[in-house]
């Protein structure tokens, strides 16, 4: 029997990598501004601690991979913007646009042909419940080619958001209203992957019984 091309996943484990990605960093910040330290070193701070987080996922899975490369990229960009400058609002500005950089990856990813959100999923989905029938794989690709190119859109699209942000607001005030504005854009776009495939699957589940 042919298997549909991908299976809804769970949004707890997504959600508590989210917290473990955001939570840490945020709480260095404000921790540190509470002891009197300055905001750049407080963001610097927070950067490398982001950059941790990285490179422990990289070296639990003893591989660095499409993905992880691109976390380690943008951790390795956002460390450089903050060697570069001291100054808390231009280091605010070059982690913004370093995120602006990644959804442009997310975008290239789709023209090369391995989006993105593929090589997350076949990092957390065991081969075994992978389809290798060619219309499944082919399928599954177009699916990934779409959720890749609403990440990469909605990404840039929070990239000029932040930047007005950045710029209207004070620094500690921008840093904590952009971590809100970047958890909730980051729900809304896992809410739309989970929409999007859980469409694609009904689908795909429709054309075989049409085809039996």
């Amino acid at each position: 029997m042919t298997e549909p091309p991908a299976r809804p996943q769970s949004l707890r484990p997504v959600l508590r990598g989210m917290l473990l990605d955001f939570g840490p960093p945020l709480g260095a910040y404000y921790g540190l501004r509470a002891a009197g330290v300055s905001e750049y070193i407080a963001l610097l701070s927070a950067t490398v601690l982001a950059g941790i987080k990285v490179a422990y996922d990289a070296i639990k899975a003893r591989r660095l991979d499409p993905f992880a490369g691109y976390l380690m990229l943008n951790f390795g960009l956002s460390l450089a913007v903050g060697l570069a400058t001291s100054n808390a609002r231009m280091l605010m500005v070059g982690d913004t646009l370093v995120g602006g950089i990644g959804a442009l990856i997310f975008l290239g990813s789709c023209i090369i042909g391995k989006p993105l959100t593929q090589v997350v999923a076949e990092r957390v989905q065991p081969p075994d419940e992978r389809s290798s029938e060619p219309g499944a794989r082919a399928y599954r690709h177009r699916v990934h080619v779409l959720l890749s190119a609403i990440w990469g859109v909605g990404l840039l699209l929070g990239m000029f958001l932040s930047l007005g942000i950045i710029f209207s607001l004070s620094v500690d005030v921008g840093k904590g209203v952009n971590t809100a504005v970047s958890l909730a854009l980051t729900g809304l776009l896992i809410l739309a992957t989970v929409v999007v495939a859980k469409a694609a699957r009904s689908r795909w589940e429709q054309r075989i019984a049409s085809q039996s």
